[in-house]
């Protein structure tokens, strides 16, 4: 578990320093400080593995805060999506990235090109929608509707609504922080004992 911690603080040290060189914290801030966050945050439970005697009792309930918090803040994401990306505007659809997860899941990012204040912009956007969708509603070169942020025009949506699978998500993030604050509050006499 404690390599795990080790290979995604290093994983999101290489995105935080692209993100910090490409100066795209500018373009998309809330994304950017989700991924500067769980650099931080899984860097702390590196650190803490290697140097605390017996830190690595502490690795899970520690990641899963840390995973917890930024699944709470992908749903703020969102939520901070939907009330900022009020203007609405049209983009010519370009595509879209792949990210696969475990067991073969995988979702899609779709990517547009669009004009906002004689600015021309190519970005994906920060919600996830179906293959099925994509594929039967969208076609590559055609013109659809967007929402932008005006105060960061990098930052777009297609749909105003949030999935009830990222609620649900979320309900699970809370799940994770609070079940392992407490696991921790509990355990903390006996980690002294083992520390002493």
């Amino acid at each position: 578990m404690a390599i795990l911690v080790h290979i995604l603080t290093i994983l999101f040290g290489f995105v935080t320093f692209v993100i910090i060189k490409n100066k795209r914290y500018k373009d998309v801030p809330l994304v950017s400080s989700i991924v500067i966050f769980s650099f931080v945050g899984f860097g702390m439970i590196s650190v803490i593995t290697i140097f605390v005697p017996s830190g690595k009792l502490l690795v899970f309930p520690l990641g899963c805060i840390i995973f917890g918090l930024i699944i709470i803040l992908m749903l703020i994401n969102d939520v901070y999506s939907l009330v900022r990306c009020n203007e609405k505007i049209n983009g010519v659809y370009c595509g879209y990235n792949t990210y696969y997860g475990g067991n073969g899941v995988s979702t899609q990012a779709p990517v547009f090109e669009y004009t906002y204040q004689g600015h021309v912009y190519k970005e994906q956007t920060t919600q996830n929608i179906s293959y099925k969708q994509l594929t039967k509603k969208m076609r590559e070169g055609e013109t659809y509707q967007i929402y932008v942020d005006s105060k960061h025009p990098a930052v777009f949506i297609l749909q105003k609504k949030i999935k009830m699978s990222s609620i649900v998500v979320a309900f699970f993030g809370i799940l994770f922080l609070v079940g392992e604050i407490v696991t921790l509050y509990d355990a903390f006499p006996y980690f002294l004992k083992i520390m002493n």
